[in-house]
């Protein structure tokens, strides 16, 4: 994946754009969706994660087109990342495509059962974004 990332000059204030829009989809758009539609809030979740991990490419000064990219490229600069929480981010976009792009309605359990750990993966996310946005 190492040729998708690309060398651009460091844009910190696309990357506060970013983190702004994050904490907007996190504060202002994730406690109104129903419950009972889980696969949107799956889909903002993961947009939020993809939004936080984009800031920190820029503010690095890369840029990629892959989401995997963005997934890997935070996990091999930053370390701030279990195992288990790279997964959670990885099955997070392969729920997003499915629902974006065919039409899936994935099951609410998921969410139940890793609500807390995908919150606590924007939190680490947004600690870093917001030391690199300073």
């Amino acid at each position: 994946m190492e040729d998708e990332i690309f060398k651009i000059n460091k844009d910190k204030a696309r990357a506060e754009d970013l983190f702004v829009m994050a904490n907007e989809r996190l504060k202002d758009i994730i406690p109104v969706l129903p419950r009972d539609k889980s696969y949107k809030i799956m889909e903002e979740y993961y947009e939020i994660i993809l939004e936080l991990l984009t800031a920190l490419m820029y503010a690095d000064g890369f840029k990629t087109l892959s989401h995997i990219s963005a997934i890997e490229y935070c996990a091999r600069n930053y370390k701030c990342l279990t195992e288990n929480e790279s997964r959670i981010i990885d099955t997070l976009r392969k729920f997003r495509h499915g629902i974006v792009y065919y039409g899936r309605k994935i099951s609410g359990n998921y969410l139940i059962n890793n609500e807390k750990f995908i919150k606590k993966i924007i939190d680490k996310l947004s600690k870093l974004v917001k030391d690199k946005i300073k």
